[in-house]
């Protein structure tokens, strides 16, 4: 009885230990998220400089899906951002300011299936 319940614990730590190093958890969910004391997604920038011209505002989104605290599929970063830049202007893109990234995280049960949305935003520039 002591040996059977002796595994158990030992398989219970083993898988707290994965879902842990796998990052896919709601642990990395708190990491990611925003301060709810900024307001991040209402800031407004000027561009005064003469360096570049503003092409406009650039959005993206990627998924991220965890089973068994496993990430199955997913694309994530911010190459996701410029990627739409590029299809969205084209060449003259040389640079991405004021980058803003959201997380919306969705899960059955934390460590079985987790499923993480990130929105990208951010203003394409080209550089004189």
């Amino acid at each position: 009885m002591k040996g059977n319940l002796f595994r158990w614990v030992c398989v219970g730590v083993i898988a707290s230990m994965l879902l842990v190093v796998s990052g896919c958890g709601y642990a990395e969910y708190m990491r990611r998220s925003s301060i709810s004391t900024s307001n991040s997604t209402q800031t407004v920038t000027r561009y005064d400089s003469k360096d570049y011209d503003v092409l406009g505002l650039v959005r993206a989104e990627g998924n991220s899906r965890c089973i068994l605290g496993i990430i199955v599929e997913g694309t994530e970063g911010e190459a996701l951002l410029w990627d739409a830049a590029k299809i969205q202007f084209g060449d003259r893109v040389t640079g991405l300011k004021d980058i803003n990234i959201s997380y919306d995280y969705q899960s059955i049960l934390p460590p079985i299936f987790s499923e993480i949305k990130t929105t990208y935003v951010g203003t394409a520039v080209h550089e004189k």
